[in-house]
């Protein structure tokens, strides 16, 4: 177990994506601070009316982008390692965890599922934005899921369900059900503006009578 300053935001952080932040708040100003001098982590927990959870991402700050005349900030941090929250403390300005960190599961082949949801986000992309996605799939495809879900704007709820499932397995397996049905829906909207389109057009040889007075 270890203790690591702690950040709740409504946001969901996957381990190897990367998250631009402003900071702004003084607590959690003196907290980055502390963490850019030291070169120390911190965590990150969804937090939103339903509760601060249980399963969070650490941050790493890989870039102060900006620092304001009032101390405000703007960092890019990249997610790190998954941790399981144990207990809040105040013993500080900001807020304190006591963490584990969370083992991945058994190293096992996912090559055919990892493929799968690559061919899919290609797919949302493809019809989201009628360009192309570029990932690198290679062994052991140990945080694609993680990757595209930190692509994807899925929603908090189920960005933290990515995040707690404990092998890349159960997380692909979730991962393609969802990309699935985005690809699924957006070809349907796609296809509906296509036929939209065409339906607007007049025919070249069509020449309707005027209108007579009545």
């Amino acid at each position: 177990m270890s203790d690591i300053p702690l950040f709740p935001l409504n946001v969901v952080l996957m381990p190897g994506s990367p998250l631009p932040l402003h900071i702004f708040e003084e607590r959690y100003k003196q907290m980055v601070n502390e963490c850019l001098e030291s070169g120390a982590e911190f965590g990150m927990v969804l937090a939103d009316e339903s509760g601060t959870r249980s399963v969070g991402c650490t941050a790493t700050i890989v870039e102060l982008v900006e620092r304001y005349e009032d101390g405000r900030l703007v960092i890019l941090v990249e997610g790190s390692r998954r941790f399981k929250l144990n207990e809040i403390m105040t013993g500080k300005p900001y807020y304190v965890g006591d963490i584990e960190y969370i083992e991945e599961g058994p190293e096992e082949d996912v090559s055919p599922l990892a493929e799968e949801c690559v061919t899919l986000l290609e797919r949302v992309v493809e019809a989201a934005t009628e360009g192309s996605v570029d990932i690198e799939i290679e062994p052991p495809y140990r945080n694609l899921s993680f990757t595209i879900a930190g692509r994807i704007e899925f929603d908090l709820d189920t960005r933290q369900q990515i995040l707690e499932l404990t092998t890349e397995r159960e997380r692909l397996v979730k991962v393609r059900e969802l990309l699935t049905e985005v690809a699924e829906r957006l070809e349907r909207e796609q296809q509906a503006r296509e036929k939209a389109q065409k339906n607007g057009h007049l025919r070249g040889d069509w020449n309707p009578k005027p209108t007579e007075d009545a």
